[in-house]
């Protein structure tokens, strides 16, 4: 692909305005808010941690690492803030809860958070908006609660970002 010739570009990433109002960028022209975007990501870098439990969920079980594992916790390798998670399973008729305990299991001491898992028409589904800061060495837990119907093959990803 030819590069265009200096003289014929119309603006220059410094002279073009950039709108932080709604980002948490400082930058208010493109060529700084490319810097901070690109600093921003080298800084940070992002993880994710895989669990995944073959056949039926039962009400009250466990999701772990697998469900050859289900007694392990879920351990946190670094400071890290939790942003978000994605499921999949194989029956998308299905409503459940997973219930998020921290560095314990009393109920409801260590539960910090309940999410009610909708599938899309494919079983799958995405929750946001999260920051959960975790210092490495902390752990989760996470149980299984049914809403009348098991879900089955369930696979959940759990997204990170480092601090």
């Amino acid at each position: 692909m030819p590069k265009i010739p200096p003289s014929s570009r119309t603006q220059d990433a410094i002279d073009t305005p950039f709108d932080n109002s709604t980002n948490g960028f400082t930058a208010d022209e493109v060529q700084s808010a490319i810097e901070e975007a690109k600093e921003t990501a080298e800084g940070k870098p992002r993880f994710t941690l895989t669990l995944v439990n073959n056949g039926t969920i039962s009400n009250n079980q466990w999701v772990a690492y697998s469900d050859l594992t289900p007694d392990l916790v879920i351990l946190f390798p670094i400071d890290c803030t939790v942003k978000e998670f994605t499921w999949a399973n194989k029956n998308p008729d299905v409503s459940f809860d997973l219930e998020f305990y921290k560095n314990g299991i009393a109920d409801p001491g260590d539960k910090y958070r309940t999410v009610n898992v909708v599938n899309d028409a494919d079983g799958h589904g995405y929750y946001s908006g999260w920051d959960d800061d975790f210092t490495a060495g902390d752990w989760i837990r996470i149980k299984y609660k049914d809403q009348g119907t098991n879900c089955k093959d369930l696979v959940c990803v759990i997204f990170a970002v480092a601090s």
